[in-house]
């Protein structure tokens, strides 16, 4: 017995485990993200539910989307605020030249004055786009109150975000095949339609 407690004795002190404040965080260098592959999209895909969506990524921040089919079918935004970066493994200072597909790599995400928020990874060469999207449990359980011009009703999606309930948040993992690409004038107001 003694001999084994000796064993995880040595066992544990050969395992140092550094104390957390003596870790020095090291800055790193995030990619750059080049946007002109993306900006002026207007695409059309539709997932493996069935559900399909038109976007127009208007600018570096900015897209306009419609809900053509699925649970809120008809739904149209306009002004969705959001942030996309290139995805992409080099560095700027590592001059690495990365392939044409993941060049076309785009990571989108938004939150919406209904509580709902996305994540994309829309890959333009693959024709493919893999989304998270997490419901808020009142959109789940009403998700009609979301179908409309949703310019026109801010302050009552926010109401009823507030309203709630929230949670439970249900998670929505999606996979999209784009059938629709083509390239528009930035910040083209006319893109989407709003009704």
């Amino acid at each position: 017995m003694g001999k084994a407690s000796s064993t995880r004795k040595s066992v544990k002190e050969s395992l140092l485990i550094p104390n957390i404040s003596e870790i020095m965080l090291q800055p790193f260098e995030e990619p750059a993200s080049d946007l002109s592959g993306i900006l002026g999209k207007h695409i059309i895909y539709t997932y493996s539910n069935g559900w399909e969506y038109e976007m127009y990524y208007k600018n570096s921040d900015t897209v306009d989307y419609k809900v053509r089919s699925g649970s809120v079918g008809g739904r149209v935004v306009k002004g969705q605020k959001v942030s996309i970066r290139q995805l992409q493994t080099a560095l700027p200072s590592e001059k690495v030249e990365a392939s044409e597909s993941e060049m076309s790599s785009y990571m989108i995400s938004w939150v919406e004055p209904t509580g709902t928020s996305v994540v994309q990874v829309l890959n333009l060469n693959r024709r493919e786009v893999r989304t998270v999207i997490l419901f808020p449990d009142w959109v789940v359980k009403e998700p009609l109150k979301t179908v409309c011009f949703q310019n026109e009703h801010l302050d009552l999606m926010r109401s009823y975000r507030d309203q709630g309930p929230t949670y439970p948040i249900h998670p929505k993992i999606m996979l999209g095949r784009l059938h629709f690409i083509e390239h528009c004038t930035l910040d083209n107001e006319h893109v989407i339609n709003s009704h």
